[in-house]
């Protein structure tokens, strides 16, 4: 607990530095935004919430209105040091205007200081993507208040990712006097290696996943695909497989290559077969399945 301890000292301290010299930078009309690169940004919201986003910025393409996104679940961050009302509503408007919505249906902010306590104005979507602005603007506060859920592999990740951009400066006790452990590296999509032969098609999604063998504690933000496996040529069935996923994001009759996130992981589950609705152990613990998904002709 110590050691979990003393990561979380180290993270709320930096984001403490982050928040207060935006701020402070901003009233002297100093609003770099290269002061952290939309890049770590992207590292360190991954690791916390366990998407795979990355800076858009790196692929070439133009993304008006949105900094960072993640193309398996479809989300699209703005990191910005302004937190008025005015700002998301101009963002909204340049998100649909430039039809960012075909890309990604849930539009998030990231205020890189403090947030209004309340955002009552009514934010107009079309109900084009999703947007709810009571838990889709996101503050460093909020960050902190996630710190004594993480696991301590998620703390270390996050304070060697922290040695990185500040490896220059003494303000950080560095990762390894903490731990005295080596370097983590970074978590990337992770692709299964498939045999030529061996064709994986969605059969059920959206199955409900549980925590417990009972099925009582259903999981709020993980569900799980089942993938119907078979061997080509003679379309043999070889069996079916089940994944932890988010919700929506597989259609059923589709072709899945495996594609695990980097950042994402399911405890141990159960679910209820679909078929016959018994009780069955789904894993100890396994990555989430982000795709990739062909539609089948």
């Amino acid at each position: 607990m110590l050691v979990q301890e003393e990561l979380q000292k180290k993270i709320c301290d930096f984001l403490g530095i982050l928040r207060y010299s935006v701020e402070y930078r901003g009233a002297i009309g100093l609003l770099d935004q290269n002061f952290i690169a939309q890049s770590f940004i992207a590292k360190f919201i991954n690791i916390i919430y366990g998407y795979d986003l990355i800076n858009l910025d790196r692929d070439g393409h133009k993304y008006p209105a949105i900094d960072l996104g993640d193309s398996y679940r479809k989300i699209a961050f703005q990191v910005t040091a302004t937190k008025t009302p005015k700002k998301i509503e101009e963002t909204i408007e340049i998100f649909i205007r430039h039809k960012q919505y075909e890309n990604f249906r849930h539009l998030k902010f990231l205020i890189l200081g403090k947030k209004q306590k309340r955002y009552s104005q009514v934010f107009q979507t079309d109900n084009l993507f999703e947007f709810n602005p009571e838990t889709d603007i996101l503050d460093l506060k909020d960050i902190v208040r996630k710190l004594p859920s993480l696991s301590l592999e998620k703390l270390q990740r996050l304070s060697y990712l922290i040695d990185s951009e500040f490896s220059g400066t003494v303000i950080f006790k560095p990762t390894y006097q903490i731990l005295q452990a080596p370097h983590h590296q970074d978590s990337l999509p992770v692709e299964e290696v498939k045999p030529d032969n061996v064709v994986r098609t969605v059969r059920w999604v959206n199955v409900p996943l549980y925590s417990d063998p009972g099925c009582q504690q259903r999981r709020p933000d993980m569900t799980g695909v089942i993938l119907d496996n078979r061997q080509h040529p003679g379309n043999v069935f070889a069996g079916y497989s089940i994944h932890p996923t988010s919700p929506n994001l597989f259609k059923e009759g589709a072709q899945v290559i495996i594609l695990y996130s980097g950042n994402s992981v399911c405890d141990k589950s159960w679910y209820r077969n679909p078929e016959t609705h018994e009780i069955t152990f789904a894993w100890d613990g396994s990555r989430e399945l982000i795709g990739r998904m062909v539609e089948v002709a």
